[in-house]
């Protein structure tokens, strides 16, 4: 395993001037976060920001996409006049038939490639769109193909919650689980790899794996009053450096998330 980058910057720029000052001046490299709000709060616009930093950064920038197929995802921002063609994205939507694709963009193939980690119930019939066929295993072995070749500073796993539906698992496998996203986080963190994980918020009282694992969370929430969109974000925690805890508005505008 080639080894890390001698020299990291002391912090990792968001993308979101306000939300860099509310974690005093970004979070730490080579750490996992949490990114968590309900749909439509504006997870994939944060990742897209802290992806396209990096490109201004010069950096190797991977976005791995389970919610919405990456056209959709070009679509929705075209407005925002964000150009996404040097972000590389592993495709991990399982209703991929018929989007089109364009450069950088990798299909994430079925568990049937994925023999030697695990025992695979009915192979035969696993197809490469099936959505049984996406797992936390098979993002870590294709993150590990890819790494391989390409020194990627910033990943986005767009969402945890998509992949988890995606595994079929029963209440037996959660430990298993846990295990499995626990071996890709350290395999990111070893490489020096500064990583946003999404997710819709738990059941209360529920923690997932995810939301122990990771070293900080970020929470985004959007709520009506009347006839008018309210949002705000709120660091929830952030080991290892002090942080603004207050919750602060945002808003999307046309140039992307505007906190404060």
């Amino acid at each position: 395993m080639s080894a890390p980058p001698e020299s990291l910057p002391s912090r990792v720029s968001i993308g979101v001037a306000g939300l860099d000052r509310m974690l005093g001046g970004g979070v730490i490299p080579g750490r996992p976060y949490l990114v968590i709000g309900g749909n439509g709060a504006g997870k994939t616009l944060l990742s897209l920001s802290f992806l396209l930093e990096g490109i201004r950064r010069r950096e190797e920038v991977l976005f791995v996409a389970a919610d919405e197929p990456p056209s959709e995802i070009v679509e929705n921002v075209r407005a925002f006049g964000w150009d996404l063609s040097k972000i590389q994205t592993l495709d991990a939507n399982p209703g991929a038939r018929g989007f089109r694709r364009g450069a950088g963009i990798q299909q994430i193939r079925s568990m049937n490639d994925l023999k030697t980690m695990g025992a695979i119930a009915d192979e035969s019939a696993r197809a490469t769109h099936d959505p049984e066929g996406v797992s936390i295993q098979s993002i870590h072995l294709k993150l590990r193909q890819q790494m391989s070749d390409r020194p990627f500073r910033r990943v986005v796993v767009d969402s945890m919650t998509s992949v988890r539906r995606f595994a079929v698992r029963g209440a037996a496998d959660m430990q298993a689980e846990r295990t499995e996203i626990q071996s890709l986080l350290r395999f990111l963190a070893e490489r020096g790899v500064t990583t946003l994980i999404t997710s819709v918020p738990s059941d209360p009282g529920v923690l997932t794996p995810e939301e122990i694992l990771t070293r900080g969370e970020i929470l985004l929430t959007r709520k009506w009053i009347g006839d008018r969109s309210v949002r705000q974000v709120k660091v929830v925690r952030m080991r290892g450096c002090a942080h603004d805890p207050e919750r602060r508005p945002f808003a999307i505008s046309p140039q992307g998330l505007v906190v404060g």
